[in-house]
């Protein structure tokens, strides 16, 4: 009679994605470790390997750049704050559901100002590194100007385009401020940065100087 062979079944697909999920981490964590001890341009992908105790191929499975281990957490939020947008569109207009959203991940953020911190300091230090992230600021900037234009309907392109602008850079002024000050929360800054808009639009259509 055949021997009968029992063939390992596949892990469930929530156990295989976690199981991603803990890789990608354990890469992000060793490179912005080494990013933070060594600085980001002495850094390469064979020591982040090393230290995380992967292959190359490991790595280059999930990041096809040390750049973009570097600014994974960014991407992580950018994705979170998309949802929230899209989420908040079911229940009024894309302008309202924007603002909303920004506010809401300025709030996640308030337990990431370490990174963020981090991430000013080895721009500061790394021209190229700057390239890098304005090239990854305008590709997230396009990339939520997309979605926003998807909610709008009938609204004209430029408005729409220049309501994400305008309420993007007021976010990313708060932003700036509240990694320089640890006695203001990010979430505070970014209304108080969406408050000016509106203040400046007022001030326009009463013909204030």
């Amino acid at each position: 009679m055949p021997k009968t062979v029992s063939c390992p079944s596949r892990p469930p697909a929530g156990l295989r994605e976690r199981k991603k999920a803990q890789v990608q981490a354990l890469l992000v964590d060793t490179a912005q470790r080494l990013f933070a001890e060594q600085g980001f341009a002495a850094v390469t992908v064979d020591q982040i390997v090393d230290a995380a105790g992967v292959s190359r191929s490991t790595f280059f499975r999930y990041f096809d750049t040390k750049d973009a281990a570097l600014f994974h957490n960014s991407r992580l939020a950018l994705d979170g704050m998309l949802d929230d947008f899209h989420a908040r569109c079911t229940d009024g207009g894309p302008w309202d559901a924007l603002r909303r959203a920004l506010l809401q991940a300025a709030a996640d953020f308030e337990s990431r100002r370490t990174y963020f911190r981090m991430l000013h300091h080895l721009m500061s230090e790394d021209r190229g590194l700057r390239a890098s992230s304005a090239e990854h600021a305008d590709s997230m900037l396009a990339e939520v100007t997309a979605h926003y234009l998807s909610h709008t309907g009938d609204t004209d392109p430029l408005t729409a385009r220049v309501q994400v602008a305008v309420t993007w850079a007021a976010s990313a002024v708060a932003m700036d401020l509240w990694m320089g000050d640890d006695t203001a929360g990010l979430q505070a800054l970014t209304a108080r940065a969406l408050e000016a808009l509106d203040e400046g639009n007022r001030g326009r259509e009463t013909g204030h100087c």
